[in-house]
Formats: structure tokens, sequence, C-alpha cells
């Protein structure tokens, strides 16, 4: 039986099944006292009939009893408790009282704990959310780097693996530096251009005429665009590559 109960912040109850223990009596005997029969009349309708808010006090409920039958049961606020403390004299009445105070009680001592609670678990959901909102937001930039690399189908297996490597220390914010591989010195057209006193456009056009972009004498790479962000393949040449450019040019 679920003795304690809390509505919102402001409002605490306490089931009237609970209540019937407290002032030990039946809990349809306690029923007949709120709700009245042929003989008496309840507490409610006499309430209902002065026009007090009958919720102030009583709050009509149900509850599953073993069998799984649905019963009516009340919940009542402090103020409720009062009322019907109220009606009873002597010993019975001042057991009753202390014990639906010290549940009241009881009541605001878990409130604080459960609002605290409550905090810290949408705290819990919202860093949740974060974290995987970021791995999605990983994921995605790991599956563009995946197509990317499957586009660049002109890339040599080193220059792939570089690419692919320092593409994940991007994403994931690790140090890949130990796990790229050894690769030779290699050198853009323009800086080929600059050794040999000519344009890169140069360059370009006397390794296309001879057949010098091949693993020979470099390998292609993938690299920023000088208009965008976007990744463009260019050939890189290696020392071989560089004099043989070196030998035609002049």
């Amino acid at each position: 039986m679920e003795k304690l109960q809390v509505k919102n912040s402001e409002i605490q109850t306490i089931d009237s099944r609970e209540v019937a223990e407290m002032l030990e009596m039946k809990h349809y005997e306690l029923l007949k006292k709120l709700e009245g029969n042929t003989k008496q009349v309840g507490i409610i309708p006499t309430l209902t009939k002065g026009n007090f808010p009958v919720s102030d006090y009583f709050i009509e409920t149900t509850y599953k009893d073993s069998s799984g039958k649905t019963n009516k049961s009340y919940l009542f606020t402090k103020m409720g408790c009062e009322f019907i403390a109220n009606k009873f004299t002597g010993e019975k009445g001042i057991l009753f009282t202390a014990k639906y105070v010290k549940r009241f009680n009881e009541m605001q001592q878990v409130i604080p704990q459960m609002v605290n609670d409550l905090e810290k678990t949408k705290l819990e959901i919202q860093k949740t959310r974060a974290e995987a909102m970021a791995l999605n937001a990983k994921n995605r930039a790991f599956n563009t780097l995946m197509k990317s690399i499957e586009k660049h189908q002109n890339l040599s297996p080193i220059a792939a693996q570089v690419f692919g490597l320092k593409g994940l220390e991007g994403i994931f914010g690790v140090d890949v530096g130990n796990y790229l591989p050894e690769v030779e010195k290699t050198y853009s057209a323009k800086e080929v251009g600059e050794m040999l006193g000519i344009s890169a456009n140069k360059v370009g056009r006397i390794a296309n005429a001879n057949g010098l972009k091949t693993p020979e004498y470099g390998r292609y790479v993938a690299d920023k665009s000088k208009n965008s962000d976007k990744e463009v393949e260019t050939f890189r040449y290696n020392e071989t590559g560089v004099k043989v450019l070196q030998e035609l040019a002049w």
C-alpha cells in the first residue's frame, strides 16, 4: 500500500486506507463517515452543501486490491486530516493527530530529496543527450571521411592511410603520430617550380606530357582546394620526379 503520496511540490496527501489504520477502524467505515448513507449525512455532502471545495480536504481516487478489483478511496490533505481529527476526542484523537502530523513531516523531508534527485536526473539526461549528439556528429564525420577516401581513387595506399589517420585525429581528438607510416619527402608542383625557376602550371604540363604522375615519380595526395574547403587530388613529386623534371625543363 502506498501510504505517503505527493501530488506536487505543494500538496501532500495520505491515502484513506492509511488514515483508517491510524484510526484503528475499517476502511469501509471511514468511507461511510465521508460519504454518508441513508441513516447519516456524510462529511463530503455537508461540505458540498456548504459550498466548501471538497478537494481542499479529500480527493477521490481508486486503487486495485489483491484480486485486481478497482475500489474507491480518498486522498486526505493535511486539512482533511485536521478535519477528521476534530471529530475524535480523547486518546483516539490525540494519537491520530500524532500519527498524521508525523506522516506529513516525513513527506516534508522527502520532498527536497525528491527535487534534488529530479534535478540530478535531468542533468544526467542532458549530459547523456549531449554525449550522444557529439558521438553522432563524430560518426557522421567519420562516414564522410570514409566516403571521401573512396572517392579519391588515385591516392596511393600510403597517402590514403595518412589521409584517413589525420582525419581520425581531427574527428576524435587522438594523436595518431605513432601510427603514421614513414614516407619519402615529396614536393608540390609549386615547390618544384620554385626550385626550377618555372611556373607550377608548366611543371604540370611537363609531367602530363611525359607520363610522370606515377608511383615511380611521386604520389597522389588529398589537399584542400584553393577556392573552397573541398579535398582535391594533387600529385606530389619525389626526388626522382624532381630530377626528371629538371632534365626535361632544361
